[in-house]
């Protein structure tokens, strides 16, 4: 059974992507990606946005049904055949701007159907690799030696911007930006982002601090604040006009592709490739 239908079955179940990511054992972000690539998949809306608990659409009553009568047929067939359960699909771990990248790719997000994605921060993808319980990764931030067992490969750096909107934007180039909606204050990209500023003359007053950077994003659209932002991400805002960049020197946040030696494959490879092209098309 295809993790995306398991997933959207747990969340019309429990009425919530954070319940059904707590049933599944994985993250929230995992769930959400998962849901989100079914309905572009199928072409339709699942789930009502902006209600609690979750509210089916007809067509999310539709496929919730046919996974659940999937998933009780494939029991039956395992039981009457005293069938072990198949091993996991492949698991990786990506930060979150690459999963966003991967999924918002209608020629790449192909890649996300047939392995089980966990979207966390750095140091927790790091950790559940060398635990073995995911066989890939890609991360950011400054690497230290990881040991003898992890095979690290640096792919390209992923563009920043800062963003406002138009009529809260300085169209000269800044040194000094006062209202900065900042990435969560504990996190890698934070701590690059902090020591890069100093290195580039750049004097940041965070005033709001967020892991999501959507909610960053959003807050920027409303005029909240001025948002630093991978290009990718906002491309569409700064196409509309809604959003427009805050020129500084450039910021640029290291990528890498970390994996077992043991676990090398060619998913890896193929995944790693994909996202080092795909991070120098947005490059400008």
């Amino acid at each position: 059974m295809d993790h995306r239908y398991r997933k959207f079955l747990a969340v019309a179940e429990t009425g919530s992507f954070s319940a059904a990511a707590r049933q599944l054992h994985v993250t929230q972000p995992a769930v959400t990606i998962a849901v989100a690539s079914l309905e572009l998949t199928l072409g339709v809306k699942l789930y009502v946005r902006r209600r609690a608990p979750i509210e089916l659409t007809t067509e999310g009553m539709v496929v919730a049904e046919t996974a659940r009568n999937i998933a009780r047929e494939v029991q039956k067939m395992r039981t009457s055949l005293s069938f072990e359960a198949p091993p996991q699909q492949r698991q990786i771990g990506l930060i979150d701007s690459i999963a966003h990248l991967l999924y918002s790719s209608p020629t790449e997000r192909s890649l996300l159907t047939d392995v089980e994605v966990m979207v966390d921060n750095s140091g927790r993808i790091l950790r559940d690799l060398a635990a073995g319980t995911i066989e890939f990764g890609v991360i950011t931030g400054q690497l230290r030696s990881l040991g003898s067992e992890i095979m690290v490969h640096k792919l390209h750096d992923e563009e920043f911007v800062f963003v406002a909107t138009p009529e809260h934007a300085i169209h000269t180039v800044v040194k000094r930006i006062d209202d900065w909606l900042a990435i969560n204050k504990d996190s890698t990209s934070y701590q690059h982002f902090t020591r890069l500023f100093l290195k580039k003359g750049l004097s940041v007053t965070p005033v709001f601090y967020s892991a999501s950077m959507e909610l960053l994003r959003d807050m920027a659209l409303t005029g909240k604040g001025t948002a630093l932002l991978p290009r990718h991400i906002i491309q569409a805002s700064l196409d509309e006009g809604r959003l427009q960049i805050v020129e500084t020197k450039p910021l640029y946040r290291p990528i890498w592709a970390i994996t077992r030696r043991r676990d090398a494959s060619p998913v890896a490879s193929t995944f790693a490739a994909q996202i080092s092209n795909m991070l120098a098309d947005t490059a400008r």
